[in-house]
This record gives structure tokens, sequence and C-alpha cells, in this order.
């Protein structure tokens, strides 16, 4: 995993954080998707990890990018993981209660 992360080749580096993902380095495999803005991977990973920490990071990583699509779409895929009062303040404090 750690020589496709390096690679050059994007799919390289996806089969990287697919294998971190297989081996339960959910951060590892989050942190390399969103470097290869490859979202979709990164929500579904930070939703299989069950995780809230990180949950709750990758939807501050898309407020502060100002992906609100990616902010939904996280909201509905990990929304089992998420703690409400950190999604209110957050929607409330970047204006997404109306997106």
């Amino acid at each position: 995993a750690q020589m496709c992360e390096k690679h050059s080749l994007l799919q390289f580096r996806r089969i990287g954080a697919m294998l971190y993902k297989r081996a339960k380095k959910w951060s590892k495999s989050v942190e390399l998707s969103k470097k290869d803005k490859v979202w979709d991977e990164a929500i579904d990973t930070a939703a299989e990890s069950g995780d809230c920490a990180i949950a709750e990071e990758l939807l501050h990583f898309f407020v502060e990018q100002k992906l609100n699509a990616c902010f939904a779409a996280t909201l509905y895929t990990c929304y089992p993981l998420l703690r409400p009062d950190v999604v209110m303040e957050l929607s409330w404090r970047n204006g997404l209660n109306d997106f």
C-alpha cells in the first residue's frame, strides 16, 4: 500500500487507498482519497469505519473546501455516526442550512 500511495498514476493511489481500507487503516485511506479528490471513496470509507471522529473530520474538510454537495452526501451516508450538535453548528456557521 505504501508503494501504491506514492505512485504517479491515480489508479495505483486508489488501489493503495483500497488496501489501507481493507487493512482497517481508515484514517490513512480517507486522507489518501482526499488528497486525490476521490470524494465518494473517502465518504464510503468514513461510513464503513464506524468512527465518529473520522466522519466529523471529513465533514469539516468539506466545509473548509466549500464542497457543499459532498457535505450533503456525507450527512446522508454517515448519518448514524454524526452527532446532531456538530452538524447543526457546522451548517449554521457556514450558511448550509438552506442547501
